[in-house]
């Protein structure tokens, strides 16, 4: 009798245990089917999520074929539709033979206001690096309000300056309203093609891949709308350069931009980018300096 018990017991037991592992192995299944949502939907929710980027750190490299290479890693705070509020830092290497030079620094960027502040300004030339050994000793380490007339403060420009791009795939802090009118545009079945999709593991999390194309005219109409909310992004109709090739990295569990590689054309000939994102509305301070010069005043 007491064989019989237990192996009643046993037979509850093993019921339990393969109840269990069915269980499982339905669940398992049921996250595999449901729970990664497709690459068109994410794309789609990537557009919308985007639109609500309150502040965002960005690494950006840019190659100007045969002319300069551009770095930067920039925090951006989009909290107000009016005044933009950044800080970071920033490289150049211009790679023209007759005039190389390379130059490193920070940049803050209050609204109109531009602070730039050198760390390093030379070139491997040496009757350049001989002009530049005397500006750079009195530049390097002073925080200067940058003008348009400046001769060498005038360079962070160019790492401002992509501050007021709007990538076709855009970001921005809009309201539900505004949000609403930008995703139409970009929702619309004429604006991507995407003609390539894949799932793939980046930067520590699981993502998917596209190598999207887009309608030229109809990124205008979005840039335009985007620039009429937000006054620091630009809207150029009549720029004539624009990107051939474009491959962006999502975030699945997020639908927000990882990172984005491009391939274009400018009135200077061909550029190559990558444009990085993280740390997405981790807000941080940005204050302009406590002390600063003007640059003519430091060269006199």
């Amino acid at each position: 009798m007491a064989s019989k018990g237990i192996g009643k017991g046993m037979s509850k037991r093993n019921k339990w245990i393969i109840g269990g592992v069915a269980g499982f192995v339905i669940l398992f299944v049921l996250v595999a089917v449901f729970g990664t949502p497709s690459a068109e939907l994410v794309f789609k929710d990537m557009n919308e999520k985007m639109l609500q980027t309150k502040s965002v750190t960005i690494d950006q490299k840019v190659a100007m074929k045969g002319t300069a290479e551009i770095g930067s890693r920039v925090y951006m705070d989009f909290s107000s539709n009016k005044d933009l509020m950044a800080k970071g830092s920033f490289s150049m290497d211009i790679t023209a033979a007759s005039n190389p030079m390379a130059i490193t620094g920070d940049l803050i960027k209050i609204g109109d206001s531009n602070y730039a502040r050198f760390s390093k300004l030379a070139s491997s030339n040496k009757k350049i690096d001989a002009t530049l050994n005397p500006v750079e000793t009195k530049l390097k380490n002073e925080w200067i309000k940058v003008r348009n007339n400046d001769q060498y403060a005038s360079f962070s420009e160019s790492a401002f300056s992509f501050m007021a791009n709007i990538l076709p795939v855009p970001y921005a802090n809009l309201n539900d309203v505004q949000r609403k009118e930008v995703l139409a545009i970009l929702q619309d079945k004429s604006m991507y093609t995407i003609s390539e999709s894949s799932k793939v593991e980046t930067a520590g999390v699981s993502a998917y891949k596209y190598i999207i194309s887009y309608n030229k005219d109809q990124f205008k109409k979005a840039a335009k709308a985007i620039a009429g909310y937000v006054s620091y992004f630009k809207s150029d109709d009549s720029a004539s350069g624009e990107i051939t090739a474009l491959t962006i990295w999502v975030n699945i569990s997020t639908k927000q931009l990882i990172k984005a590689e491009y391939t274009g054309t400018t009135d200077s000939g061909e550029v190559t980018g990558t444009v990085s994102f993280s740390d997405y509305n981790k807000t941080q301070t940005v204050e302009k300096p406590s002390d600063y010069s003007i640059e003519s005043e430091l060269l006199n």
